[in-house]
């Protein structure tokens, strides 16, 4: 497959290109970032693999955002015998185009042009090597995978030398295997078709056999059980005759001690009754004995509170004195105090307006400063804006004088050195311009270039250097315009006036960086504005007439310190007065508070004495003393004797063993519960199971047992024949696949050695690589030294990734290639191995076109016979 043109109109942000393919070598096709490279393939993709109508996202992206119009796509290919130019418009009008110009000339549209291309493309292109052989900047250093490219296995089966295995209906044979394999298992390895309905008919049927011999032993179990509770039943009626004489003795024995409980419970209720009115008459007792003794104690109570208020009182009238005095003394260091503050005031005001004047002439120096800087630093500005090398610039410099230098090298290896020496004085011409030499003055002329050297009327010779300086000679030219086109951007004509003026540049800047943080240093936290505006108000606050004065600032501070200190002086009394004022008024106040709590107190006590007196009074009035203690005794004797009483009947009804007789009577009645129950659940499962039983005798179970078990013979019939032809394909599936791989592994080595053939040039003599059965590189050798490919830079790991793309390329048959795509790669690589990278390049361009796609051609000047197609916006 070659692809000969394609055209793109209104796809993205491409308005229109179009572009011509040569049919063989390395192409570089050249622009800026976003200027379309990489839709450029999707472009191709969306082309042979997307109807016109498609609505998939991938076709939805790429319609412009600027216009309503559709995106065209055109591609001129050949392939096999086929070539043909293909065109389609997505999004608005849809189309779809064919012209076939070879074998013989077809012109079809729509989706029979759609098919016939994918057709022509199945017939004669393998799918997966088309895919394969592309590097896309998302996955550059990605290892590749071509193991499924037919076209390569059928050229390393050849390189391999298995001709036995070239019939060409291999791919047939495995695809029939896998398809008869599909037949009875899934990709997983799982049953399917055929033969998972073969493994449910037999499992559905060994279920029925089941289920049926289940229900058969099911009619075995309730003849057996409808045995058995006809023995249960009649041994039931047995036991019921004993124990009804058991229950009957039973209950008698329960109501003879029934009678006793019911005697001992009056017993009790009328000790109970007694007990109570003898705790009544004792608590009424304890009551009076309580209360008069609370009342001769509130009297004593009362009496002393008396005695304790008289003394309050005199002592609060003392504290009155004390506090009266205390205050006058307060006053008078208040006043002294207020004196000696307003001569403090005083002083501060003349202290304050030394020191603003000192202030304020600090912040006018500081901003004459500020105002020096800030000119210097919009000088240097200026001279910063003019200069136009940016680090940027600078470094593009650098990298293209490196590049210019290393062809210059190159160049001088190459290049022919010829020398004239002149015998005698002697004019030649050159190139139209004339050298002059004297006798025995050698002149040695550049041959980098043809040059054509003139002795007039005498002799003609023209130096014309071989393909390989020329070659040279223009990536030279090529790196020269690159320099000076960075030069030019620089404003300098050479590498040593830009290396000065970057130099010039970092002293202006560091200069400029400098006075910027000295300004930041003095401006702090705030503006010029704010410094100004606090200048403006120190001197507005100032008064002249106090700086007309003359006033010498150490003698005003000195004042200020006498007055302070005096005012402290005074501050002390005062405060030594207010704390004893202060003092006087708390005792004052315990004093007052003291006397108040002892004159409510002295009212409550009165108040509960008069209370308590009055309830004596009250229960006297009612009963005697005397009276209340006789009625207590005769309670306390009716007490005891109905306890005793009581404890008697309790004592009987204890010596009946109430638990043994109630036990007994819970036994028998049990017994007889439980002998009712069961006699009623055998009665019940014995009349079910005879309903049960007369109900499946109609069913006919084991003849349905006896067609299941012949369904089961079937199905275990087909199942045995259907497993082995399935385990037949399975056999030879596997067998197939171990021979495929053995084969992988034959044509390893042709793969391994054309990799490492091409990559030595690039990593040297020693450069070795292990490849696996599926045709990925798993680790690389440099001198003895073995690293796995995961371990490897990422530089190594696009190289190792294009050297594989180009060695099968290099394999492959010549009708089964396919152009080699390779998206803005060896962006990793270094300036020597771009170089040698450019040699391989050269080596493979001789089998198939190599199309790369780059935003930085001179990665690809080491490319001797690249085409180079420019993209403009």
């Amino acid at each position: 497959m070659k692809l000969h043109r394609l055209v793109l109109t209104n796809y993205r942000g491409i308005t229109h290109r179009d572009i011509q393919f040569p049919d063989h070598g390395v192409v570089v096709v050249c622009g800026a970032n976003e200027i379309g490279k990489t839709s450029m393939i999707e472009a191709l993709d969306l082309l042979l693999e997307s109807k016109d109508r498609s609505t998939k996202k991938d076709v939805k992206q790429v319609k412009p955002t600027h216009a309503d119009v559709g995106s065209e796509v055109l591609a001129e290919i050949s392939t096999g015998p086929y070539r043909f130019v293909y065109r389609k418009r997505f999004h608005k009008k849809c189309e779809t185009e064919l012209t076939i110009t070879a074998p013989r000339r077809e012109q079809l549209t729509g989706d029979e042009a759609h098919e016939r291309v994918l057709a022509m493309l199945g017939e004669t292109v393998d799918t997966g090597l088309w895919h394969a052989q592309r590097v896309l900047q998302a996955g550059s250093t990605a290892a590749v995978d071509l193991s499924e490219c037919d076209a390569l296995s059928r050229a390393l089966d050849l390189a391999a030398g298995d001709d036995a295995a070239l019939s060409g209906t291999e791919p047939l044979l495995i695809e029939r295997i896998d398809a008869e394999y599909g037949k009875y298992f899934t990709a997983t390895g799982r049953p399917t078709g055929e033969w998972a309905a073969a493994i449910a008919q037999l499992r559905a049927a060994d279920e029925e056999v089941a289920r049926c011999a289940a229900a058969v032993a099911e009619v075995d179990e309730r003849v057996r059980r409808h045995a058995d509770l006809t023995q249960q039943q009649a041994a039931l009626a047995d036991r019921s005759p004993s124990i009804a004489e058991r229950l009957t003795a039973a209950q008698a024995a329960a109501g003879a001690l029934a009678e006793l409980a019911d005697q001992v419970r009056q017993a009790e209720l009328l000790a109970t009754a007694a007990q109570g009115t003898c705790a009544a008459s004792s608590a009424a007792q304890t009551e009076r004995i309580r209360l008069r003794e609370d009342v001769a104690a509130r009297t004593a109570a009362v009496a002393e509170v008396q005695s304790q208020l008289a003394a309050a009182i005199e002592a609060e009238h003392t504290a009155r004195e004390v506090v009266e005095m205390a205050c006058a003394a307060s006053a008078e260091s208040t006043a002294t105090l207020a004196a000696a503050q307003e001569t403090v005031d005083e002083a501060r005001r003349v202290v304050d307006a030394l020191a603003a004047d000192e202030q304020a002439q600090r912040l006018a120096a500081r901003l004459d400063r500020i105002e020096a800087i800030e000119a210097q630093l919009a000088a240097l500005t200026a001279e910063l804006s003019r200069i136009t090398l940016t680090a940027e610039v600078m470094a593009d410099i650098e990298s293209a004088a490196a590049l210019v230098e290393r062809i210059q090298v190159q160049l001088t290896a190459t290049a022919t050195t010829v020398k004239f020496t002149a015998g005698a004085d002697l004019e030649l011409t050159v190139g139209g311009q004339t050298i002059r030499l004297a006798a025995g003055q050698t002149w040695a002329p550049p041959t980098s270039s043809p040059t054509s050297v003139e002795l007039p009327g005498v002799l003609s010779v023209r130096i014309d250097p071989g393909a390989t300086t020329s070659g040279v000679q223009a990536k030279l030219e090529a790196a020269q315009q690159v320099l000076a086109e960075a030069l030019r951007q620089g404003g300098v004509t050479d590498i040593e006036g830009a290396r000065n003026l970057e130099r010039h540049r970092w002293e202006l800047a560091g200069n400029r960086d400098r006075l910027a943080a000295t300004l930041t240093g003095l401006c702090e936290d705030e503006g010029v504005t704010e410094i100004r505006a606090r200048l403006a108000a120190l001197r507005e606050a100032i008064s002249p007439a106090l700086l007309a004065a003359g006033i010498d600032g150490g003698a005003a501070r000195a004042a200020f310190v006498s007055a302070i200190e005096a005012r402290e002086t005074a501050r002390a009394e005062a405060d030594l007065h207010q704390r004893a004022m202060a003092g006087a008024n708390v005792r004052l106040t315990e004093k007052s508070t003291a006397a108040t709590v002892l004159r409510a107190k002295l009212s409550d006590a009165s108040a509960e004495l008069d209370a308590a007196t009055a309830r004596l009074t009250a229960q006297r009035a009612t009963c005697g003393d005397e009276q209340l203690a006789a009625q207590a005794a005769a309670d306390a004797e009716a007490q005891r004797q109905a306890a005793s009483a009581a404890a008697e009947l309790a004592k009987q009804y204890a010596a009946a063993d109430p638990a043994a007789v109630q036990a007994k009577l819970a036994e028998a009645s049990a017994a007889a519960t439980e002998l009712e129950r069961e006699h009623a659940q055998v009665s019940q499962a014995l009349n079910d199971i005879t309903v049960e039983l007369g109900v499946i005798g109609n069913e006919g179970r084991q003849g349905s047992l006896d067609t299941a078990q012949i369904a089961r013979e079937h199905a275990f019939a087909e199942h045995s024949r259907v497993s082995r032809r399935a385990r037949a394909a399975q056999l030879l599936r596997s067998v197939m696949a171990r021979h495929r791989d053995n084969t992988r592994q034959r044509y390893v080595a042709p793969f391994r050695t054309e990799i490492e053939r091409l990559g030595r040039p690039v990593f040297g003599p020693t450069f070795e690589v292990e490849i696996d059965s599926d045709l990925r590189i798993c680790n690389r050798t440099l001198d003895g030294r073995t690293v796995p490919y995961e371990s490897l830079s990422g530089g190594a790991k696009e190289q190792l990734g294009i050297l594989a793309r180009l060695a099968g390329a290099a394999l492959v048959a010549k009708e089964d290639s396919v152009p080699v795509v390779i998206d803005d790669a060896l962006g990793f690589t270094d300036p020597d191995r771009l170089t040698k990278m450019g040699a391989v390049f050269d080596t493979v361009g001789d089998y198939g076109q190599v199309i790369v796609l780059t935003c930085t051609p001179t990665r690809y000047l080491g490319v001797q016979d690249a085409h180079v197609i420019e993209l403009s916006a």
